[in-house]
């Protein structure tokens, strides 16, 4: 019997690795400034993921975060800013699942159920998170200051942060 490998299967990183990309690609295709932290950010989601440091996958979805932030404030359209922030969200979700999956069950065990559920209920939820967003923006009130925008953005990582842990 071979000893216990903690470290997190690669099947269940490939959607964080995906997602990351997607979020970091969404926001270079409008911001330079915004890629600038978006794609570190992405790379660092990815690479504490493969080596299941939980605060590297925290850490680089906050700075992916914040890269589509700055994006959407320097003219990143609104709907492809939605998509990164979703493709954001999503990768740390599963980021954070792959980690975990290391721990609990190790590198060697089959994960391909556990992977595909999880990252399609994250997926849905985002998604939604993202509609209900653009709900907002598109129908809400036309004289919200961007101070307030900024005040709900952080609140919206911070709850994130809670959440998990």
């Amino acid at each position: 019997m071979s000893e216990f490998d903690a470290r997190p299967p690669g099947l269940a990183v490939a959607p964080a690795a995906l997602a990351a990309a997607l979020a970091a690609l969404a926001v270079a295709a409008g911001s330079t400034v915004g890629f600038a932290l978006a794609g570190p950010g992405a790379a660092a989601v990815v690479y504490g993921a493969r080596t299941a440091a939980r605060k590297l996958v925290t850490l680089g979805a906050a700075l992916a975060f914040l890269g589509v932030a700055v994006a959407g404030a320097t003219g990143l359209p609104t709907a492809l800013a939605l998509f990164a922030g979703v493709a954001a969200l999503v990768a740390y979700d599963a980021g954070e699942h792959a980690v975990s999956l290391g721990v609990d069950v190790g590198a060697d065990a089959p994960v391909a159920q556990s992977v595909v559920v999880h990252t399609a209920g994250s997926v849905a939820v985002a998604s939604l998170a993202g509609a209900v967003g653009y709900a907002l923006y598109r129908f809400g009130p036309s004289r919200l200051p961007a101070s307030g925008l900024a005040a709900l953005l952080f609140a919206a990582v911070f709850l994130a942060y809670v959440l998990g842990d």
